[in-house]
């Protein structure tokens, strides 16, 4: 089950709703982080408004779990000012087991990252890394894992990146890519709004 505060708890078939595919961003968070990811963050952010016209069309449901307990993503939810459903894996091994938890992957695959990559930093990296998985249900119930991305594959979906494509200078240098990402209230914008 995962908890989702005031969704409540739900089974994986139920965060579905309406629709029969579910988009589920792995959230690199976990209980004793101040913040999420300023990376994952800013990709949920570009993603807000697909959320709203496919999930509104009944498309797709779209949801976001961590493996932190749900009580710590409140802050996260609250200053990002996100309209997610937002979940909490703490109670169960969803994110081990599509590999996007430390120790966590499909069985001869355990400790792999993006099912055939070794965890990066081994023991010394981080708790969670991000990915994206796509579920379907059938008209029976059955749920099938149908499709999942991680890591620097998710470069791909940010929106930003096919703006500085089209610019004179390209992407941004740096390493990590999007270095130089922050929480978006960490930013200083005029009048102090965003």
């Amino acid at each position: 089950m995962f908890e989702g505060g005031p969704l409540g708890h739900k089974s994986l078939g139920e965060l579905f709703g309406k629709a029969d595919t579910l988009f589920v961003y792995h959230l690199m968070y976990s209980t004793g982080k101040e913040r999420a990811c300023p990376r994952c963050t800013s990709l949920l952010d570009q993603f807000q408004s697909l959320k709203l016209h496919v999930q509104a069309s009944g498309l797709m449901t779209f949801a976001i779990i961590a493996k932190g307990e749900y009580e710590s993503l409140i802050p996260a939810i609250e200053s990002n000012n996100w309209i997610w459903d937002v979940y909490s894996a703490s109670g169960n091994s969803f994110p081990e087991d599509v590999g996007v938890t430390k120790g966590g992957g499909l069985a001869g695959a355990e400790g792999m990252y993006d099912y055939v990559k070794p965890w990066p930093s081994g023991a010394d990296g981080p708790d969670n890394l991000p990915g994206i998985s796509i579920f379907k249900r059938d008209a029976h119930g059955q749920v099938y894992h149908t499709y999942s991305v991680f890591g620097t594959a998710l470069l791909e979906l940010v929106q930003y990146n096919f703006m500085f494509d089209l610019t004179p200078d390209g992407r941004p240098a740096g390493a990590p890519e999007l270095s130089f990402l922050k929480h978006k209230d960490a930013y200083e914008y005029p009048g102090e709004v965003y």
